[in-house]
């Protein structure tokens, strides 16, 4: 949830001090100005491996790609503090040529502070990915302290036989400083995209109005939430081993949906912790080892 893709090329008549409303584009763009918190990544198969090979990135983002043994291209998106601040708008483009598999992921949580003025902030991905190839978003938790104004649209244009694999999830909040939901708004969309057409769409929108967020009718007792999107053909066993281990009860305090698709799926958990659903969600997606050689967590937690 802590993406949004969108490639954006300048206008090549333009005041190059303007950062306001660039032109998108696809493409490496050499030799072409990037708008502040913009960054761009192309991914190919070399050498029977998925390499980066062009990365560009504007402060405050970074682009991070480390050395890794193993099939798969890894790229860390980051902010200077780990955070994003009222007027943030960062936007990232990344294309998976064909037979590539990639994970775009964090190093840690991504604080959205407090606005100012109601200023927000925003983040977008815009990604393409080809013939046979895989995309894996799979940020940390969002945390929204009190009073943020948040803004993420993802756009994900899929060729025939693409794969994707969503993560998007968020935190009540710091509950060190008792805050639960307490954040100005929210709102988060998908959009997965083939040959011009909506193969799916997630929104969601969460805001305070008539009643706060943690009233007992709403969030609750629940302090994270995340939403899961599971989509292409090389993904179905994965799918059908996620519905199976959903019949067997659970004491965790966690809730979970499922919305099958034709060719994939949208699945929604809640919990009492950010722990509980961690827990939950790499117990579930522990079927990427097979994809990736390991999971997005195995470094982390």
């Amino acid at each position: 949830m802590a993406f949004t893709s969108t490639i954006r090329l300048r206008d090549p008549d333009a005041d190059p001090t303007d950062t306001s409303s660039p032109q998108t584009a696809m493409g490496p763009g050499r030799g072409v100005a990037l708008r502040p918190g913009c960054g761009r990544a192309r991914v190919a198969r070399i050498g029977g491996r998925s390499q980066v090979t062009s990365n560009r990135a504007t402060n405050p983002l970074k682009l991070w790609v480390p050395r890794r043994p193993g099939p798969t291209s890894w790229i860390y998106a980051t902010t200077f503090g780990g955070g994003l601040v009222a007027g943030d708008n960062i936007q990232v483009d990344l294309e998976l040529e064909a037979d590539t598999t990639t994970v775009l992921t964090t190093q840690a949580s991504t604080k959205v502070y407090r606005s100012l003025r109601d200023r927000g902030c925003q983040q977008h991905l815009h990604a393409s990915v080809g013939s046979h190839a895989t995309l894996v978003v799979a940020p940390d938790p969002l945390v929204c302290f009190r009073g943020a104004i948040y803004h993420q649209h993802n756009r994900v244009h899929l060729a025939e036989d693409a794969n994707l694999v969503h993560i998007d999830w968020l935190t009540s909040g710091r509950s060190a400083r008792g805050e639960c939901w307490q954040f100005g708004r929210l709102a988060s969309r998908l959009e997965g995209i083939r040959d011009g057409r909506m193969l799916l769409l997630d929104s969601l929108e969460l805001v305070p109005r008539e009643t706060s967020l943690d009233n007992p009718l709403r969030m609750g007792r629940h302090h994270c939430l995340a939403t899961v999107v599971l989509f292409g053909h090389q993904l179905t066993d994965g799918i059908e081993s996620i519905r199976e281990l959903a019949a067997v009860d659970s004491v965790d305090g966690c809730l979970e949906s499922f919305s099958p698709k034709a060719e994939g799926l949208i699945w929604r958990l809640v919990g009492p912790s950010t722990e509980a659903v961690g827990r939950r969600l790499r117990s579930r997606l522990a079927f990427l080892a097979d994809h990736l050689q390991e999971t997005p967590w195995e470094r982390k937690w």
